[in-house]
């Protein structure tokens, strides 16, 4: 009797277990799944290195004169575009003025002083191949011209340097560009020489901006002068700038032990300002012409897909190459003319019934 009911439990069980698996083959045919399906596409797959950095004029210079003075006329205000070579401000030039007629009275002095000497030299001379005077007294001649002729040479090095601090108290822009800052007010006493960084103006070239941005050891050799960078600004949310690898550095900080990398970007509208943050995706890798899929085609282990085949998914083993964040290439394993499954496989059964959107060819 024992027997006889395990047998009909045994029975039992292999009922029920033939009725669930014929129950979900049945819900499979009977119930399709909707899911979203593309074909793979030949396009371009990029690779990119990401960094953070603040933007830089491409040129920076503050205007402000070689020697101390008061600041007579300021020609510029904030924001103003000037050209190469046009004046911006000019020290107060009274006192230089009065500067140069003094420097210029001391070398006619000097002049007068040294035509003297030279005359007494040669008289001297006369009266020394004559005998008439001894030879220390012809050298306290030559003493007293070669005397005159430095303080004529200094008299002129003074009148010089006086001639160059007024010519540079005209002071002009050394590039074109827009007048970013202005730092002092006409009146203000500047004096360069006391190293604090003191301009009357900061001029900027915005037609081109900068980035410098820090790259790993393991990234820079991979980072090449010329390489395409895709730029985001926050200031400027929604736009994308496109630039370029300028310039790299051969070592590393010693203590960060990072490169620098600059990135150019051409700014010729000057929508992108100084000082602002931006995100860099410097292009390392370009495979043109590749067969692509999303990302979220590939099932668990990047070895697998689902196609849908007659309403019917079915699983397909590829080979993949090159991924970025969002797509990756196929070597082999699926055609162009074969819809795949993008969004909706995740624990999809192969053999599936299914309904597609997306994708129609």
């Amino acid at each position: 009797m024992k027997k006889i009911s395990i047998a009909l439990l045994l029975v039992f069980v292999i009922s029920l277990s033939f009725c669930a698996k014929k129950k979900e083959a049945m819900d499979l045919k009977q119930k399709p799944l909707l899911v979203k399906a593309e074909f793979p596409k030949m396009g371009t797959l990029t690779k990119h290195f990401n960094y953070k950095g603040t933007v830089s004029a491409w040129k920076t210079a503050n205007i402000a004169p070689d020697a101390s003075g008061r600041v007579g006329r300021i020609l510029k205000k904030q924001g103003d575009r000037v050209a190469q070579g046009e004046l911006l401000a000019t020290l107060d030039m009274t006192s230089l003025e009065l500067m140069q007629k003094q420097a210029r009275a001391a070398v006619a002095v000097a002049q007068t002083a040294f035509q003297n000497a030279r005359l007494n030299s040669e008289r001297m001379k006369k009266m020394l191949e004559n005998k008439a005077i001894s030879a220390m007294q012809y050298e306290s001649t030559q003493l007293a011209l070669d005397a005159a002729d430095t303080q004529l040479k200094s008299a002129m090095a003074n009148l010089d340097l006086v001639d160059y601090t007024a010519k540079n108290a005209y002071m002009k822009a050394p590039f074109a560009g827009i007048i970013a800052a202005k730092n002092m007010e006409e009146g203000d006493m500047i004096n360069p020489m006391m190293g604090m960084g003191q301009s009357i103006l900061t001029l900027m070239d915005l037609s081109k901006v900068k980035v410098t941005v820090e790259a790993p050891a393991e990234e820079i050799e991979k980072i090449r002068i010329g390489q395409k960078c895709q730029v985001r600004i926050s200031s400027r949310p929604g736009e994308t700038f496109s630039g370029e690898v300028d310039s790299k550095n051969l070592a590393a900080d010693p203590l960060s032990k990072t490169f620098k990398v600059e990135v150019k970007i051409d700014n010729p509208e000057m929508k992108i300002k100084a000082g602002v943050y931006a995100d860099i995706a410097i292009e390392y890798l370009r495979r043109e012409s590749v067969l692509m899929l999303p990302l979220t085609a590939l099932l668990a282990g990047d070895k697998e897909i689902l196609i849908t085949e007659n309403g019917t998914a079915r699983k397909r083993a590829v080979t993949i190459g090159e991924k970025n964040g969002t797509r990756f290439e196929i070597i082999s394993g699926v055609r162009p003319d074969e819809l795949v499954i993008v969004e909706g496989n995740y624990d999809l059964k192969d053999g599936t019934a299914v309904v597609t959107s997306g994708d129609k060819k």
